[in-house]
């Protein structure tokens, strides 16, 4: 008998601790379906949001479904930040970017997408693809310079890691591309050879070390027909990412070889032989920021300001949303959180604060959202440039610059502070003080603490005079 108990005992200890784990490994997410109308110059996303409850972005995992005539390009990430009820709130987003295949109008079924082995649907829907805006093939002065020496060969195929800036500025972005080209009249027949174990060697050897980086996540070699000097090229790009100089030590990336299968005829036996192909040394030397007296650590890049607000007419006391929205090619997470200081005239609170990092074409672009509860106190004709303002570095023009909010609103009404509004206090200690009579005071709650020393005092005054005269008697 107690050894059944003991069976059964051991067997609901198990089945309670099983169900505990389950419980607590359970996360909840959300599914975020991005514009279903894109052009082919534009990338069409799915996101999730997973709250971070105090684990690392790193132990999240993650997997999003093939979209048929769609290929996977790079993931991005982002945190958000809720403030409510006095509360921060912290989650993950995870996005994966798709880039069409063709032009039209596609059907996408239901699929599912994994988070922590814990599976989730969406509903189908229709995506519409227009033709590009632009040319689809790409030419940058920066990356020719750098392969003038590979582009002599004429007619051969060249490895080359090219950047589009080799002068940055100190914080500023520059793309790191790694690929192999192979004129479009090329008579070899290639091959890749082990791809899966050179190409890792390689990316570890060309990532620069003084720099922060935004991978564009490339998962497979991505396939594209390019033109440089007037002439065409098949592209198998093996990896690309945005890096940051964090000072202006000199960059060195080295040369890299990649070896390839060329397919040829001996004997009358096809025969697979290696050739070596190697990319030029490429030299970055990032130039460092003027002085600036107000900035010591801003965000460098092309930035522009996206706000709104709820209302621009309002009354005192009534409470208005503002959002603002900076979205950049500058490195985002340098943007700090604006310092909000309430004053004489109005009252903010920050609620929700989002950030986001996101490849964009050939781009690493970053967004920072904020939600800010403003609450006007006194009436009149107020402009937000007064309060919310941005330094950061422009690479466009080479000058520090300020993004200044344009929004002007007006209150009308009576200057709260005419009557003091303790509705609003959030543990409400001195919630409704205002209404009570001051001349009702209870002696337990108030001591008037001068009267009763002054009173004890003068009480032993008169003592010490009864005992001396009694003395004297």
């Amino acid at each position: 008998m107690n050894l059944r108990n003991a069976f059964w005992g051991l067997f609901l200890y198990f089945f309670v601790g099983f169900h505990a784990l389950t419980a607590q490994s359970k996360m909840d997410f959300s599914i975020q379906i991005g514009a279903k109308s894109i052009n082919q110059d534009e990338t069409f996303v799915i996101s999730i949001t997973v709250p971070a409850n105090g684990t690392s972005s790193e132990s999240i995992s993650y997997k999003f479904p093939e979209l048929a005539n769609f290929q996977k390009l790079g993931i991005s990430r982002g945190k958000s930040s809720n403030y409510q009820n006095g509360q921060i709130e912290q989650r993950v987003i995870y996005s994966q970017h798709y880039q069409a295949l063709g032009v039209g109008q596609f059907y996408i079924p239901s699929e599912e997408v994994m988070v922590n082995q814990q599976y989730q649907k969406f509903e189908p829907f229709y995506i519409s693809v227009s033709p590009s805006n632009g040319s689809s093939t790409e030419n940058n002065s920066d990356e020719v310079s750098i392969a003038d020496e590979v582009l002599a060969k004429a007619n051969q195929p060249f490895l080359l890691v090219a950047s589009n800036h080799v002068r940055p500025f100190v914080g500023q972005g520059f793309t790191l591309k790694f690929s192999l080209f192979v004129p479009e009249n090329n008579t070899q027949e290639l091959e890749f050879d082990r791809n899966d174990i050179q190409l890792p060697k390689l990316i570890q050897q060309l990532r620069p070390r003084n720099c922060w980086e935004e991978s564009f996540g490339l998962q497979v070699e991505k396939v594209s027909k390019v033109e440089i000097n007037q002439k065409k090229y098949t592209e198998y790009r093996f990896f690309q990412a945005t890096y940051f100089a964090l000072n202006n030590r000199s960059i060195q990336i080295p040369s890299l070889s990649l070896q390839i299968l060329k397919k040829e005829k001996v004997a009358g036996d096809v025969k697979s032989i290696p050739i070596v192909f190697k990319s030029p040394a490429l030299l970055i030397q990032p130039r460092p920021l003027p002085n600036h007296p107000l900035a010591t650590k801003v965000p460098v890049g092309i930035y522009e300001l996206k706000e709104s607000i709820s209302k621009n007419l309002a009354k005192t006391g009534e409470q208005l949303l503002y959002t603002s929205s900076i979205i950049g090619d500058g490195n985002g997470i340098l943007w700090d959180s604006k310092g909000l200081e309430s004053d004489y005239f109005i009252d903010f609170n920050r609620l929700s604060t989002q950030s986001s990092v996101y490849p964009s074409m050939d781009k690493m672009l970053g967004n920072k959202t904020e939600i800010i509860q403003i609450i006007p106190k006194q009436p009149g004709k107020f402009a937000l440039k007064q309060y919310f303002y941005w330094i950061y570095f422009n690479t466009r023009t080479e000058k520090f610059d300020t993004l200044r909010s344009k929004i002007d609103v007006e209150i009308q009404g009576q200057p709260s502070d005419s009557r003091v509004n303790t509705g609003r206090e959030m543990d409400g200690l001195y919630r409704g003080i205002e209404n009570l009579n001051s001349d009702a005071v209870v002696w337990n709650r108030w001591v008037n603490w001068r009267q009763l020393a002054n009173l004890t005092i003068f009480s032993i005054f008169v003592v010490l005079v009864f005992l001396v005269w009694k003395t004297k008697k």
